[in-house]
């Protein structure tokens, strides 16, 4: 007669050993604590940059590259026979750049010279000859992009600690990283909201909302170097207190 045989039963794991049981629980914290260490070293930098900044510095990102822009308009009206102006051309005060011609009327026909009002570069240029002009019809821009400065918008909380000469670091957001120097040249005795063609605020209403109004500074540009700045880009200050 035949005998079954059954395989024997297969041995339950091992198992772990005290020590490699000790050292994955012991694991934990030190990652753990390694994770914390790095938290707390970052938010301690950025403290601290926090805390320099606040007490060293004034700054704001409200700012932008400037310039001395006047418009080129006629001097009466009528038509613009000759008009030499060209974007990207340098002028001088008090160059002729076009002719106007009155329009035959009561008065008997004259010619007029177009100027240019200031020293500097035609950045824009709308009119063309044969056009009929005005006075009131600006021709063209041109500003002086050898004397460029920069106009920045201060909190009334803390423009009572800016004052003239005060050394400026200034970066533009066109060129990244790169920091030109300026110096305080300027500050606009009222705020830019009286200037404003519509109150930031009205004082009169009964539900009134304070708003925190900021005045502007402008900075003399020391060292724009090689880069070629243009008006109206952004810009961030940093004022040494």
């Amino acid at each position: 007669m035949a005998t079954e045989t059954t395989a024997p039963e297969a041995a339950p794991p091992a198992a772990p050993r005290p020590a490699q049981r000790a050292r994955r629980i012991g694991g934990r914290p030190l990652a753990f604590g390694i994770v914390l260490l790095v938290a707390l070293s970052i938010a301690s930098v950025v403290g601290y940059r926090y805390w320099r900044d606040a007490t060293l510095y004034i700054t704001t990102d409200d700012a932008l590259i400037d310039t001395t822009m006047q418009s080129v308009t006629a001097p009466a009206t009528g038509t613009l026979e000759v008009w030499q102006a060209e974007p990207g051309v340098r002028v001088s005060a008090g160059d002729v750049i076009g002719i106007v011609r009155t329009t035959p009327g009561l008065s008997s026909v004259a010619s007029f010279n177009v100027l240019a009002p200031i020293d500097g570069i035609l950045l824009r240029v709308d009119a063309h000859a044969g056009q009929n002009v005005s006075p009131s019809l600006p021709l063209a821009y041109v500003a002086d992009l050898d004397r460029l400065r920069v106009t920045a918008y201060v909190d009334e909380t803390e423009i009572h600690a800016v004052r003239v000469g005060q050394p400026v670091d200034i970066t533009v957001d066109a060129t990244g990283a790169a920091q030109y120097e300026g110096t305080v040249s300027e500050v606009i005795p009222a705020t830019a909201g009286q200037f404003a063609l519509l109150p930031s605020s009205d004082r009169s209403t009964g539900n009134f909302t304070k708003v925190t109004q900021r005045v502007e500074v402008r900075i003399a540009l020391a060292n724009p170097g090689d880069a070629q700045l243009y008006p109206g880009e952004n810009a961030n200050v940093r004022i040494h207190r």
